[in-house]
């Protein structure tokens, strides 16, 4: 690896991957950066009166904050800064923001754009794997309750049919699950499933009003696209009456 050093900075230039990252401070008062070759040859230009503010130019990708103006707190733009800057001993301090926070945060602050397109992929693929998560354990817990004795069909105590029981488990992920639609990308694989679901339970109880209201709202949506999202509140409140014994 070749680095340069100056008064509060270093920068790395490692051949076997080809990047270009640097660090400004050090200890419990950090950051890092990925930066590009024009920032690495320039840096140590006498012509250059503040390296850092060139640095700064690049990429932030971790940043440890111990100032005394308030708690110590870490953030984690880049999940893999480690990977990027191996030679850097980097040294959390105090509260490490979330994934929500720091995904906010970048969306807000211009001075972290360059930032955006990665975080939005890995808040994508996190999502993604939620709801598959999610899906499976519905597939798993509705085949569970298929393969019950017929004699669980019957209403239940609380008076919620066994036909559709296994609707109301899609209600913590309708509920609060923020990826359920969008316009670039459609609908989840959460709503084609409880759509499949919901098919089934109409054709089991074909009577049940709660169930068809359901059913005419996803029928909607081939000529109406978004109808779905735009009517989830009634969907989830179906649901809920459903569970209650209601429905």
């Amino acid at each position: 690896m070749r680095f340069k050093t100056g008064m509060g900075w270093r920068c790395c230039y490692d051949p076997e991957t080809g990047l270009y990252t640097a660090e400004i401070g050090g200890g419990p008062n950090h950051d890092l950066y990925e930066i590009t070759k024009e920032i690495f040859d320039r840096v140590d230009d006498p012509d250059v009166k503040r390296p850092t503010s060139l640095i700064c130019e690049g990429r932030h990708l971790y940043m440890a904050v111990d100032d005394r103006c308030g708690p110590p707190y870490t953030v984690v733009l880049d999940s893999d800064y480690q990977k990027l800057c191996p030679w850097a001993k980097t040294k959390v301090s105090g509260t490490v923001w979330d994934e929500d926070m720091t995904d906010a945060a970048v969306e807000v602050f211009a001075s972290e754009a360059k930032n955006r397109p990665q975080r939005r992929a890995k808040r994508a693929a996190r999502e993604k794997r939620k709801a598959e998560e999610a899906a499976a354990q519905t597939k798993q817990e509705t085949a569970e309750t298929e393969a019950a004795p017929q004699s669980a069909a019957a209403p239940s105590a609380g008076g919620t049919p066994r036909a559709n029981y296994h609707l109301t488990r899609f209600l913590p992920v309708l509920e609060t699950d923020e990826t359920l639609y969008d316009e670039e990308n459609g609908y989840s694989d959460v709503i084609f499933r409880f759509m499949e679901e919901l098919e089934l339970a109409c054709e089991n109880e074909p009577e049940n009003e709660g169930l068809q209201g359901m059913k005419r709202i996803f029928d909607q949506e081939e000529s109406s696209p978004g109808y779905i999202f735009h009517h989830l509140d009634e969907i989830i409140r179906t649901l809920k009456a459903l569970e209650a014994g209601q429905g």
